[in-house]
C-alpha cells in the first residue's frame, strides 16, 4: 500500500486515494494519514509565502494591521465594472 507519486514540479501535493478500500480499516487510516500530510504540506508553503509577502513575520504574527491604500475608504478605486 504505497501511495502514488505526485508530479514533482506540481507546487499542489496530491493525495491518491484510488489504491484504497475505504471500507478497510487500515485502509482509512492510511487515508487520514496522506490526508493530514497534504494539509501539512499546504499549511506550511502558504505560511513560506505569507511571509514571503511580507503578510506575516516568522511567528507568525501579521505585520500590520492597517489596509492597503486601495482599500482604505478614501481610495479613488471602484468595485464597478460598468
Amino acid at each position: 500500500m504505497h501511495p502514488q507519486a505526485s508530479d514533482p514540479t506540481s507546487p499542489i501535493p496530491s493525495a491518491p486515494f484510488d489504491d484504497l478500500d475505504l471500507d478497510r480499516p487500515e485502509d482509512e487510516e492510511e487515508w487520514e494519514r496522506r490526508v493530514m500530510a497534504l494539509a501539512a504540506a499546504r499549511i506550511a508553503a502558504e505560511r513560506v509565502r505569507l511571509e514571503r509577502l511580507g503578510i506575516i513575520d516568522a511567528n507568525g504574527d501579521l505585520v500590520s494591521r492597517e489596509l492597503p491604500p486601495d482599500m482604505r475608504p478614501e481610495s479613488d478605486t471602484t468595485v464597478e465594472t460598468g
